[in-house]
């Protein structure tokens, strides 16, 4: 499932008012602001594709043949002229940078990096080490939908207490990032399998509904993301059971009981929490009479902040 994370615009919470006790609009604001003055960007092939933070960019300089630093900006050296070269020389970085001890989480799984999804792809790196450059990564989420005689009900996972990031919170059914050689679609059925236990046949009935966009200050740098949402219809006597060891258990959960902890709560992953809301908006459980329902659709889908 994911370990990515979503942030609203950059703004003072000291000049928003309070919220009241049971409001959506306290997803928007468990994070605070990005603050981009701490950020270089980061450049590939003249293109704006991440953001550095300044002081982990001395570290970068002890590489003057692959980056070149500037007071605003990381730039992949020039010389590097394909994505090939690229790739290999940010690989040898990171192992390097690995050996130190600064990039945690190593997944051993390549991200591509870019400016959009279907755009040009200027290099790849290690999944781990995309905080550090702040580069544009994507997932999959998969709401699990089961239709009862007393409305819709989601299939809810809590994650592992193992898991590196957020064990033990509230989770999607399936869900994961999205890794450089695989389709979304092979991706989702994959993951269906790991996570739920959810046969091909049945996850490639999942149908894509929407996006969410993510922009949040993790400890080591800036998670960007973009995630594609899915709904899955299941039937009423499936039992999803997990795989690969990161759910703790699953909860059917009423669409009704779902909206009512997402404005009070804050026991769900925060990229989760704002899917979630998406979902609730799209099936007519959220509409333009809930407070804030401006804000709320203003917050899945903020530009990435990318500006060359």
């Amino acid at each position: 499932m994911h370990d990515d994370v979503m942030v609203r615009d950059p703004g003072s919470d000291a000049n928003r008012p309070a919220l009241p006790a049971a409001d959506l609009r306290r997803q928007l604001r468990r994070y605070p602001p990005v603050d981009y003055r701490r950020y270089l960007r980061f450049v590939v092939a003249g293109r704006h594709v991440g953001w550095v933070r300044r002081d982990f960019a001395p570290h970068l300089a002890d590489f003057p043949d692959v980056f070149v630093l500037n007071a605003d900006q990381v730039v992949l050296h020039p010389s590097l002229p394909t994505k090939e070269a690229r790739s290999a020389a940010m690989a040898v970085v990171l192992d390097r940078l690995r050996a130190r001890g600064l990039v945690p989480g190593w997944r051993g799984e390549l991200y591509p990096v870019g400016r959009g999804f279907d755009g040009p792809q200027l290099l790849s790196m290690e999944r781990a080490a995309a905080p550090l450059f702040g580069v544009l990564s994507y997932g999959v989420n998969v709401n699990g939908l089961v239709q009862r005689d007393d409305g819709l009900h989601l299939w809810i996972g809590r994650r592992s207490p193992h898991k590196q990031v957020d064990p033990d919170m509230l989770d999607l059914l399936a869900g994961g990032g999205q890794p450089l050689g695989i389709s979304v679609a092979d991706n989702l059925v994959k993951e269906c399998w790991e996570e739920a236990g959810i046969p091909a046949e049945l996850a490639r009935t999942a149908r894509p509904v929407s996006i969410i966009t993510l922009q949040v200050e993790a400890g080591e740098g800036l998670r960007v993301g973009l995630q594609f949402n899915y709904d899955l219809c299941l039937p009423a006597d499936f039992q999803p059971r997990n795989i690969d060891g990161e759910v703790a258990e699953f909860t059917l959960m009423s669409a009704a009981e779902l909206l009512d902890r997402l404005r009070t709560a804050d026991d769900f992953m925060y990229d989760i929490a704002l899917a979630k809301i998406d979902l609730l908006i799209r099936h007519g459980y959220v509409g333009p009479d809930e407070p804030g329902y401006l804000a709320l659709l203003a917050g899945l889908r903020r530009p990435i902040a990318f500006d060359i």
